[in-house]
């Protein structure tokens, strides 16, 4: 017979919100990324990039990394976080000012992007064109994850 795996009662990611601050003329939503982390992280952010124009089947590829952290907002409009950090599958909806923790081997994708979506993206590496940290297969996934 084979094992049920049980899901994590703690999930590994962390969600947040940013409280704006309402100004006579603007809005201003600050990050202050305390309070987006878990205590004992480590996060020296190395690249910085936004996810804007979605179009066509408005999702992103679903993986996961084995060197990098990540810290997502968005900024505007909203989206769907697809996680799983070893308990299976769990779609969680993300509107304007909603963070997402996700470190290092989490699942992670987005999927139902609107048009005017803006995810800002806080990251802990530099950008590898080769991919080498990437896990995009769900069976290699699993088996990282279980260990």
């Amino acid at each position: 017979m084979a094992k049920v795996k049980k899901p994590n009662k703690t999930p590994k990611y962390q969600l947040g919100h940013v409280n704006p601050v309402e100004a006579p003329n603007f809005t201003m939503n600050a990050a202050e990324l305390f309070e987006y982390l878990p205590p004992e992280t480590d996060f020296i952010i190395k690249r910085i990039y936004w996810l804007t124009k979605v179009k066509g089947e408005k999702k992103s590829g679903q993986h996961a990394h084995s060197d990098e952290d990540e810290l997502f907002v968005v900024m505007q409009g909203s989206a769907t976080i697809v996680l799983d950090d070893g308990g299976g599958l769990k779609p969680i909806k993300l509107s304007e000012n909603d963070t997402v923790w996700i470190p290092k081997f989490i699942w992670h994708g987005f999927s139902k992007l609107s048009e005017d979506c803006i995810v800002l993206a806080l990251t802990s590496t530099n950008y590898d064109p080769e991919r080498k940290g990437y896990i995009n297969d769900p069976a290699e996934f699993a088996k990282l994850s279980s260990k």
